[in-house]
């Protein structure tokens, strides 16, 4: 079945305020109604349509199986979550200097980006939660200066004085940016961030662009509601 979900997001993404008013819509497409097994707490072990529900032998002692019929666009939406039949949008968003590697992020304004899935499964009677920072992309300062030193350390030694002077200044140009990156991207949220390549890496070409079954959205090729859906993402991207 088919059928337009509406419902809020919050102020930016893994922001827990909702001030502004914002809302989306997407199609739903799914089953009509989810068959759900639950351990003894009411926590979803594992769910299925009518036409993949298992015979009931073998289901465990402690597991109870209800069927979860929606009829608010909320149920809608957890049933879309727990389904997980569709395929969100991609974009590629700048960070950082221009000559460093874009990003690819998901949708911001998809129901996936939204909502918490972790607590669906915990209590599926429960109200949604917008997904929480905390939980999906806490990347601290010091974990991001972590990575980076160890790929200082890493390329320790990869500058010879008898290389050839492109490779020479490849290298150092690249171990640069990785001193001068807590400055360069200061201004970009850590779940963002993404480190520069490598010579090694730049030579085989950037694979977070090559996956074929991927439909990234480019930059260039942006439409108005692209942009707008970009826009939920937190200053220090584009």
């Amino acid at each position: 079945m088919t059928r337009i979900l509406t419902y809020p997001m919050p102020d930016e993404l893994y922001l827990p305020t909702r001030t502004l008013g914002k809302t989306s819509t997407q199609e739903y497409i799914g089953p009509d109604s989810l068959w759900l097994y639950l351990n003894e707490d009411g926590r979803i072990i594992n769910s299925f349509t009518a036409d993949e529900l298992p015979p009931a032998e073998s289901r465990g002692l402690d597991e109870t199986v209800v069927e979860f019929v929606p009829e608010t666009d909320e149920d809608y939406i957890k049933i879309m979550i727990l389904y997980s039949h569709w395929t969100p949008k991609e974009y590629e968003v700048s960070v950082g200097p221009a000559d460093d590697p874009n990003i690819v992020v998901t949708d911001p304004t998809d129901i996936i980006m939204i909502f918490d899935e972790v607590q669906i499964v915990e209590d599926y009677t429960a109200p949604l939660q917008f997904r929480d920072y905390e939980r999906y992309k806490n990347r601290s300062d010091d974990f991001i200066r972590s990575v980076r030193d160890g790929m200082l350390l890493e390329s320790d030694g990869r500058v010879a004085p008898d290389m050839p002077e492109d490779v020479k200044q490849a290298w150092l140009t690249y171990r640069q940016k990785l001193r001068d990156f807590p400055v360069t991207y200061a201004a970009v949220p850590n779940w963002l961030v993404r480190f520069p390549l490598s010579p090694d890496q730049q030579a085989v070409g950037d694979v977070e662009f090559e996956d074929e079954a991927i439909d990234i959205i480019m930059i260039a090729d942006r439409t108005a509601e692209d942009q707008a859906a970009i826009d939920q993402l937190p200053d220090g991207c584009d």
